[in-house]
């Protein structure tokens, strides 16, 4: 247990059940005014109005960048590519186990292949459980969904964790179409980096688990394996960065040296986000806390109770995702460390 990044409350705190995460509960909560939302009317409503930043192109631009992330089919496999008709090693290669002679020397081999594969950085963490979904949820359909248990091999002990950076251009247009383009092809570059370094890891005859939202929990993640810190936007905060980045996973046995949490930047933004409230003075919906301290306990079952920290109102980010017939990157942009005159 890292005691200098999280205060827990043990009695409150339970593993997250993804089914309550706004993007799979408004197809079944018939509480929220969003339930069951058509996002294609809407659309279809704003390329008649010839509204600015949502035409007809801004929507197919949109659309585009999500291609990766939305088709390709072993972007988030546990398996990876099985089918090997066409390729010219076939499974043998898996079947050999590559020999590590230096693991410091190693670790530092799968990261710089990470960051060929397109990340933008890379750490590595010891798993803890209390990230990891109580259950998932997949859609079975448009409207209806299932939730799976998770069971994670035991001799996966650790998570190589990928961070993206989004065009700052793009992102400053938000909340139009270009934005969520920003926001859609991050996830895109996600998937195929996952996908390729999934594959370097089993073909060095290890496994590799590849997740994007699914399976954990991304942002504790991140910060257990040295990339940020939680920021008052509810959003993982990187030195470089900012929040302008989008965040994956690979569970895997390979032995790999953990990187340490970056507590001096945790202490800086912790202390920072007590007095700076741009994010949540930007937001449309008033969606992020103005508390001027941390609390336990949230408001909603779409947030993850007994961790303290400054709770975000999913229902009334998403509710503007609705309003706005897209998504939105307003605390993001807000943020001073989103900037390229970083804090």
């Amino acid at each position: 247990m890292k005691k200098q990044l999280y205060e827990i409350k043990e009695n409150i705190y339970g593993r997250f059940d993804q089914i309550n995460n706004m993007l799979f509960r408004y197809l079944w909560d018939k509480r929220l005014k969003s339930y069951r939302n058509d996002f294609a009317e809407g659309m279809l409503k704003n390329i008649r109005l010839e509204k600015e930043g949502y035409s007809h192109f801004d929507y197919a631009f949109s659309k585009a960048s999500w291609t990766i992330y939305n088709r390709f089919p072993f972007a988030f496999s546990w398996e990876g590519d099985i089918s090997f008709a066409e390729d010219w090693y076939g499974y043998k290669l898996r079947e050999i186990k590559y020999k590590i002679k230096d693991i410091e020397e190693f670790t530092n081999k799968i990261k710089k292949a990470a960051q060929f594969y397109g990340a933008s950085l890379v750490g590595i963490t010891q798993i803890d459980e209390r990230w990891v979904y109580k259950s998932s949820a997949r859609k079975i359909d448009n409207y209806h969904l299932k939730s799976l248990p998770l069971n994670i091999p035991q001799e996966i002990n650790r998570v190589i964790v990928l961070v993206i950076e989004m065009d700052a251009v793009a992102l400053s247009t938000t909340p139009t179409l270009i934005a969520s383009a920003a926001n859609g092809l991050g996830y895109s570059k996600v998937a195929f980096s996952l996908a390729c370094l999934g594959e370097l890891i089993r073909n060095l005859g290890y496994q590799a688990l590849q997740c994007g939202n699914d399976t954990a929990l991304s942002i504790p993640l991140a910060i257990d394996a040295g990339l940020g810190a939680l920021g008052r936007n509810g959003l993982l905060i990187t030195p470089q960065y900012g929040s302008r980045v989008r965040i994956g996973k690979i569970f895997t046995d390979l032995p790999l040296v953990v990187d340490e949490p970056d507590v001096a930047f945790i202490a800086k933004i912790s202390s920072i986000c007590q007095n700076c409230f741009k994010c949540a003075e930007a937001c449309e919906n008033k969606a992020i806390s103005f508390e001027s301290y941390p609390v336990f306990n949230g408001e909603s079952i779409s947030n993850n109770s007994g961790v303290k920290k400054y709770y975000v109102s999913p229902e009334k980010c998403f509710d503007f995702w609705v309003e706005n017939n897209s998504d939105c990157s307003t605390c993001i942009t807000a943020c001073p460390f989103s900037n390229s005159n970083r804090a």
